[in-house]
């Protein structure tokens, strides 16, 4: 790890990473609009790596309004919608070029209707990256993604050769990661204050680093 980067900095270079590699799969270009569904840790991330790669229009959809308070504090232009309250194609339709949908959409919550949401908003000949895992069946209309030329694309992992990228990123301050970490605890609190304020879907968490030695 570069001496530039902090220790709080260095633990967040491994989900970064990941975030960085779905925006790769994504083939978002720039100026390019995006749709991330899912404002968590890897959802916000997502955001900062769609900025750093030029993306003219970043659109973040996360029912938590704590989560999207958090995320629109993090410096970077990005506009967030509550998908509980507003239809996704909807809104696809009247705020991307003649309503075509965004060019590419990245889905972090493992959720089955944001999966189904992000495929229909999207345009034609766009790429669907899923990253949050989920073992829920799925319901949508392969003659859609057929007739709309849409490319499903999974993405998990990312090569080790990306880390120099990503520290490079971050220790310019194009992914100022650090802004989404709440608290560091020792281990013998790991479960109080870290695994149940995280695993609360209305909690106001987003990441909690562990010191061992702590």
């Amino acid at each position: 790890m570069p001496d530039g980067l902090s220790y709080e900095q260095g633990a967040m270079v491994e989900p970064a990473a990941v975030a960085v590699t779905a925006v790769d799969r994504s083939g978002l270009q720039p100026g390019g609009t995006i749709l991330i569904t899912g404002g968590g840790p890897i959802g916000a991330l997502a955001v900062m790596a769609a900025h750093a790669a030029g993306a003219g229009k970043i659109v973040l959809s996360e029912p938590n309004a704590t989560r999207r308070d958090r995320i629109e504090k993090l410096g970077i232009p990005v506009v967030t919608v509550d998908p509980l309250a507003v239809s996704l194609s909807e809104f696809a339709r009247d705020n991307t070029f003649e309503g075509l949908g965004f060019d590419v959409a990245i889905e972090c919550a493992g959720n089955p209707r944001a999966i189904t949401d992000c495929i229909k908003a999207v345009r034609p000949q766009a790429t669907v990256v899923l990253i949050g895992l989920t073992n829920a069946k799925v319901e949508f209309s392969p003659f859609d993604l057929i007739t709309r030329d849409i490319r499903l694309q999974g993405s998990l992992c990312y090569p080790t050769t990306l880390w120099p990228r990503v520290y490079s990123m971050i220790e310019s301050g194009r992914m100022p990661v650090e802004r989404l970490i709440d608290e560091t605890i020792s281990v013998d609190n790991i479960v109080e204050r870290g695994f149940k304020p995280l695993l609360d879907p209305t909690g106001t968490k987003m990441k909690i680093l562990v010191q061992l030695n702590a």
